[in-house]
């Protein structure tokens, strides 16, 4: 691994703690770290990361979760994702990414459907399949799951502690699942992931900052867009 690749990971990090709480960040770097090393690779890399950084963000948020949207939505994630492991070894490289940008504008389009959120409460199902399936493939379910927990008006604290523990029990499902089926938990991405540990703490720590400071709907909105524009490059 070369001083690019670590100068790279520790960027990632940081993107990867202001995903965790909640700025919609997976859907910038997540095509790039593709677009590198390839779906599989690109997905296992992320997923050792972000794992450790979903049990640090509940830890830190414990008091703060409804349980009742974190259990509503899991059994449907997990159908999600097991259609989609069905379905990930049996497809071409080139098929796999435009899955996964098709995935990333699905995501930008529902993002700015925010003002259709009272009703978006009763389709847990809809979220939770496409939200799992899109975790498996491409670790970019975020934005998915934030359109639907935004829909419940939390408080700040219980919105970022609900994430974080679904996302939490959902990765721990991930992981066998990435280990036993997708076959792409390894040294070589278990290393790479692993450089992006420490900087996602301090991209946490800097997320929280911004948002006391800055409107966040600017910062995703930009964030959005700029995901959009990759995702559309790797269309074509």
């Amino acid at each position: 691994m070369d001083i690019s690749e670590i100068l790279f990971m520790l960027i990632v990090g940081v993107g990867m703690g202001f995903s965790l709480m909640g700025m919609s960040t997976a859907i910038l770097f997540s095509p790039i770290l593709v677009s590198i090393y390839g779906s599989k690779l690109g997905n296992g890399i992320m997923f050792v990361p972000f794992l450790i950084a979903d049990l640090y963000v509940s830890y830190l948020y414990r008091n703060n979760y409804d349980k009742k949207i974190v259990l509503k939505l899991i059994p449907f994630s997990v159908i999600g994702m097991v259609i989609a492991s069905i379905f990930a070894n049996s497809i071409s490289e080139d098929i796999f990414r435009k899955i996964i940008a098709t995935i990333i504008i699905f995501s930008s389009i529902l993002f700015f459907l925010k003002k259709y959120e009272h009703k978006l409460t009763k389709l847990s199902w809809l979220f939770g399949v496409f939200g799992g399936a899109s975790s498996y493939l491409a670790n970019v379910s975020g934005p998915i799951f934030n359109v639907y927990l935004l829909s419940y008006k939390q408080k700040e604290e219980d919105f970022i502690g609900t994430r974080a523990v679904f996302f939490t029990v959902i990765n721990i499902i991930k992981l066998f699942m990435y280990i036993f089926i997708f076959k792409n938990i390894n040294i070589f991405t278990i290393t790479r992931g692993s450089v992006a540990i420490p900087t996602i703490f301090l991209g946490v720590f800097l997320a929280k900052k911004l948002l006391k400071i800055m409107n966040q709907k600017i910062f995703n909105t930009v964030v959005v867009l700029l995901g959009l524009i990759v995702a559309i490059k790797m269309l074509l």
